[in-house]
């Protein structure tokens, strides 16, 4: 595997970084993957060699680098995340979106894969961006508020802890209600960002589960 850093160019020129791994073999296709709100940071860069080692050429762009380039937000300080994601307005959220999924187009059908606030981009991503082949979101809360005025063009999976406040039974029925044909998982017994194993939510075994049916799905053979 061969990891670099990388500038992107969006298409308001902009010019962001991101975190890129090569697979050993022949790509498999491209992945994109998004944050969460705490930057490209160890373990985001942890899930971009993870699926470059399951064949992807894989992608990580740095989503706040629009209002603090390099960011990387300490856990337990949400609130500056927060604030960070929230001053990004959508246009530019998309076109640093794009700018990621061209790059690794070249490799074959493209995936964009995305944790907390990163799996709403990636719903995002699936519903305005161009040449998404399919999308995972991974416990996306902000994916409820999206779904209001849009909805997915691609295939999309769909992994949800069942303690997970953000996303209540009734947000994740209004996300079901639009895309009916996405493929829903909800783990028992877990909370927010449980494939994060640098965070006290973190489930070994739903992790492990969630991650060969991603895998299973950018295969074309959801379960």
């Amino acid at each position: 595997m061969k990891t670099l850093e990388q500038t992107l160019t969006a298409g308001d020129g902009h010019r962001l970084g991101a975190y890129v791994a090569h697979p050993d073999g022949p790509p498999k296709g491209g992945v994109v993957i998004l944050q969460e709100i705490f930057g490209v940071n160890a373990h985001t860069r942890h899930d971009v060699e993870f699926f470059a080692g399951a064949g992807y050429l894989a992608i990580a762009p740095a989503m706040f680098d629009r209002v603090e380039p390099n960011a990387q937000v300490e856990y337990a300080d949400t609130a500056r995340g927060l604030a960070i994601a929230n001053a990004i307005e959508e246009p530019k959220l998309l076109a640093d979106l794009q700018a990621a999924i061209d790059c690794v187009a070249p490799a074959g059908p493209v995936a964009v894969i995305g944790f907390c606030w990163g799996g709403a981009l990636a719903w995002l991503a699936a519903s305005k961006c161009r040449g998404v082949d399919r999308a995972v979101c991974y416990y996306g809360s902000r994916i409820a508020r999206f779904c209001e005025t849009m909805k997915p063009s691609a295939p999309v999976m769909y992994h949800f802890g069942a303690l997970d406040k953000s996303l209540p039974p009734e947000a994740i029925a209004k996300i079901r209600a639009v895309d009916p044909t996405g493929v829903y998982h909800v783990y028992p017994g877990v909370d927010h960002a449980f494939t994060n194993s640098d965070r006290a939510s973190y489930v070994a075994d739903a992790a492990r589960l969630a991650h060969a049916r991603t895998l299973e799905f950018l295969a074309g053979s959801p379960r």
